[in-house]
């Protein structure tokens, strides 16, 4: 079942285009930064937002479904 927590703060749009991206599928930092075209510090603060309305995963050690490197992975599941 999916975690949500309530928000009433619209998300804003490079949020939502993070989290479009990493529905049910486990990303690495790097390449959510190059697909949304910012930087890492931008990256983990509207990941930081995004986890104030729904649960985002974070797994240690699981390939990135975008390049395939193994290492630290974040996902928000459908589940």
């Amino acid at each position: 079942m999916l975690s949500v927590r309530v928000s009433l703060e619209p998300m804003p749009e490079h949020a939502t285009l993070i989290a479009i991206m990493i529905v049910d599928r486990p990303t690495c930092l790097p390449c959510i930064a190059t697909k949304a075209d910012m930087g890492l510090p931008h990256v983990r603060a509207y990941l930081e937002r995004i986890s104030k309305s729904v649960m985002v995963h974070q797994a240690a050690r699981e390939p990135c479904r975008v390049c395939g490197a193994v290492g630290p992975v974040v996902s928000i599941g459908r589940d």
